[in-house]
């Protein structure tokens, strides 16, 4: 794939807006969580070190709806790029240019015409901020048409900043349609709406897929097994069995669970079973010791690991064991390349106090990461095409 990138040149001297994703956790008005700050670094020392005049900073932060709402406000967020660039960084609360060599403007969601892609909200940002170079460095909100992710196309030149340039590198080969050797995609989490897509496309191309999390359910469901009142998307069975005729065509192995961790609620006792074993008022909550070993098994020998999701009702104990067991084998085996995001990654990750260095890659996308795997046209890189 080919996009424009930055260089020396078409910064030098020139004022730089740059949509960045600053959609970061925040509990009472802390950030607990800044991996899309640090990663949006390499960027900004590149437009500093190259001589940008101004660094005008967009970002979003939760769903205000269109409303100023006090608690979405990015002014902590400001505050901790501040301390991790040592150097000044100016909140704005609009979109007004100030004196700062850096700027952060305030959520961009607090605008009604963000989410529509209004073209006034664009000339706007444009000509109160005086901006002549569009850089697009957040790849996680690069699925969404909207102002601040391509309302800038066609109005002054836009480019791809380091982050972006960094997701496509690393995600760009499993667009492929031929059988990758060695493959294993792990996926969790709960809607199959948003996996089902691309989940078709690896059982075309995976070696193995390994499924947990509220999503096996559905696979279960969807088998004629009985999984109690389990969490399920049965609405989804059809799509489900789709997913596993293709797989069957294409000689992909499909893992699903075998035993479960299950309980009548999160608070109350649990008990491990065989898979057929759940009926009436039980609840899967995580894959069991048996399947955490099967999968184990199947991750140790592949030389490709994609993880995307949770494989259980990971922030409560006892039923974080599936996935800090499927974490901590991904991060041991050092001679594969192994590709994490979407799905509360980053969460997992610190929760179990996994190192991001022990990965080839951790995508700052969920749902961008997904997109651009099943092989959708974002829009956000779209722009950015040669």
């Amino acid at each position: 794939m080919k996009i424009k990138t930055l260089t020396p040149e078409l910064v030098a001297g020139k004022i730089v807006l740059v949509r960045v994703d600053f959609n970061v956790p925040l509990k009472n008005g802390k950030i607990t969580e800044k991996t899309r700050i640090v990663e949006s670094l390499p960027t900004l020392e590149f437009l500093l070190k190259n001589g940008a005049k101004k660094i005008h900073l967009l970002a979003h932060l939760g769903r205000p709806g269109g409303k100023i709402c006090p608690e979405f406000s990015l002014a902590p967020v400001a505050a901790e790029l501040e301390k991790l660039l040592k150097k000044p960084v100016e909140f704005r609360s609009d979109f007004t240019a100030g004196s700062g060599k850096i700027q952060l403007h305030e959520n961009v969601r607090f605008y009604p015409g963000e989410k529509k892609n209004d073209p006034a909200l664009a000339t706007e940002i444009l000509e109160k901020t005086g901006a002549e170079i569009f850089v697009n460095d957040g790849f996680g909100v690069s699925h969404r048409a909207q102002t601040s992710v391509i309302g800038f196309s066609g109005k002054i030149p836009c480019v791809a900043g380091k982050l972006v340039e960094k997701e496509i590198e690393h995600l760009s080969p499993f667009l492929s349609a031929e059988k990758i050797p060695g493959l294993t995609v792990a996926v969790g989490g709960v809607k199959m709406e948003t996996k089902v897509a691309v989940l078709k496309h690896f059982c075309q191309i995976a070696e193995n897929v390994i499924i947990g999390g509220a999503l096996a359910n559905t696979f279960l469901a969807a088998q004629g097994f009985d999984i109690g009142e389990s969490l399920c998307e049965s609405d989804f069975a059809k799509m489900a069995r789709e997913v596993l005729e293709i797989a069957e065509t294409h000689k992909t192995a499909v893992h699903l669970p075998i035993d479960v961790q299950c309980a009548d609620d999160p608070d109350g006792k649990s008990v491990y079973l065989p898979t057929e074993d759940v009926a009436g008022s039980l609840k899967i909550f995580d894959i069991g010791p048996h399947s955490i070993a099967s999968y184990r098994e199947v991750l140790k020998h592949s030389k490709v690991v994609i993880w995307n999701g949770p494989l259980g009702f990971f922030e409560k104990p006892p039923f974080d064991s599936g996935t800090r067991a499927i974490a901590e084998e991904i991060a041991q085996n050092q001679s594969a390349k192994t590709i994490l995001g979407g799905g509360d990654t980053l969460g997992v990750l610190k929760q179990f106090g996994i190192e991001k260095s022990k990965f080839t890659h951790v995508s700052t996308g969920g749902g961008a990461m997904l997109e651009f795997l099943e092989g959708k046209k974002l829009p956000g890189i779209e722009i950015l095409k040669t």
